[in-house]
């Protein structure tokens, strides 16, 4: 869901170790949206905003709605033809082609589950499976103190472990991963109770309604914890401040070093003049 990064979240050794300055400047977090308008413009721009949403749900739509009039296999291969269309849509706008394989990949295999089980709800049966182990996951994080949230951000971002440390910064992150992981669970029951129903419509749509907006929601508030933690974090954090004030000294000095250049080569122009 966020960045990678070659750092992990164990605080490895960076400019604070080695002392320059502009090792230590890389510790500084990326800038995290400061008011609820930058955060909603974050959230949306995560989610693919319309463009991405659009592209994604286009093939969940076609099997909902062709599954709907003419049955299993006409929505499997509507839905795959889609995916292609826009994996296609997506190679002619220079996209990267993973992203369009990805797409294509994921409908190929839900359609796969599907004709596998026989019956027109077994496209949605792995999303669901995942939909709960990802919410095992993150519930699990939390219980054991490492909540993913912070540990993905920390890490992307050359945070260390000053959170880990800090209970404030901690409960920020426990509640947005536990937000994420009830949400997790929450549609998983849903789209399972439909399941069991025999309500492959239904449980398309709540794929759809439950599926975009419930994300757009976790990652707002996984944004409010960060912030808080970024707070927290230029206030109270050790290593941080070590890292600004080794990179404000590296500036001041540099400056300080040009000024005395500045005088050496002017005294030496005097001293000519006077010999």
């Amino acid at each position: 869901m966020y960045e990678k990064n070659g750092s992990d979240s164990g605080g490895s050794p960076s400019g604070a170790l080695t002392g320059r300055p502009e090792a230590d400047a890389k510790e500084e977090p990326k800038k995290v949206p400061e008011n609820f308008q930058e955060q909603l413009a974050f959230a949306w721009g995560y989610i693919g905003g319309v463009y991405g949403t659009i592209l994604t749900i286009l093939p969940v739509i076609t099997y909902i709605v062709v599954n709907a009039l003419a049955g299993m296999w006409p929505g499997i291969w509507a839905s795959i033809g889609t995916a292609v269309l826009v994996g296609i849509f997506q190679l002619l706008r220079k996209e990267k082609p993973a992203a369009a394989l990805l797409g294509l990949g994921t409908v190929l295999i839900t359609s796969g589950v599907a004709a596998f089980v026989g019956e027109a709800k077994g496209y949605y049966l792995l999303g669901n499976w995942i939909t709960v182990g990802i919410g095992s996951i993150l519930l699990l994080s939390v219980l054991i103190r490492r909540p993913l949230i912070g540990q993905v951000w920390a890490a992307a971002n050359l945070q260390g472990t000053f959170w880990r440390t800090d209970r404030k910064s901690l409960f920020y992150y426990d509640v947005a991963t536990a937000l994420w992981a009830l949400l997790s669970f929450s549609r998983f029951a849903v789209e399972r109770w439909l399941y069991d129903m025999d309500e492959t419509t239904w449980l398309g749509i709540a794929r759809l309604v439950m599926g975009w907006p419930l994300t757009f929601f976790a990652v707002m508030t996984s944004m409010w914890a960060v912030r808080k933690v970024d707070g927290r974090r230029k206030l109270h954090d050790p290593r941080y401040k070590r890292a600004r004030q080794k990179a404000d000294g590296g500036e001041n000095g540099s400056v300080d070093f040009a000024a005395a250049k500045a005088a050496e080569n002017g005294e030496a122009r005097n001293g000519q003049r006077h010999g």
